[in-house]
């Protein structure tokens, strides 16, 4: 078995989602600390021992198994910095046009 295989199979057996757990978002297995809050937080630059220091339930192989699913598996959403409103003017409270009658 190669090295990604490997990964691959810890990764299936670490990372689960059920839905009785946080909505089936995935999390680490026996725990309930979010995958994605784990790969933003290694993602951002954060030391390693702080996001240790603060899921004291994960280990270090987690840190890199989350950052793999999160790669592998982003989680879907409106893409950022595109408005749906483009080419029109919300309308504010107390500004809703009257139909003239």
């Amino acid at each position: 078995m190669t090295t990604s295989e490997d990964t691959n199979a810890k990764q299936d057996d670490t990372i689960v989602s059920d839905p009785e757990i946080l909505g089936g978002m995935p999390v680490i297995k026996g725990t309930r600390v979010l995958v994605y809050d784990v790969a933003a937080s290694v993602n951002a630059g954060i030391p390693r021992d702080r996001i240790l220091a603060a899921y004291p339930t994960i280990k270090e192989h987690h840190l890199d198994l989350a950052v793999a699913y999160a790669q592998a598996n982003p989680l879907q959403g409106r893409t950022r910095g595109i408005s749906p409103w483009t080419g029109t003017t919300p309308v504010r409270s107390g500004q809703i046009p009257r139909r003239k009658g």
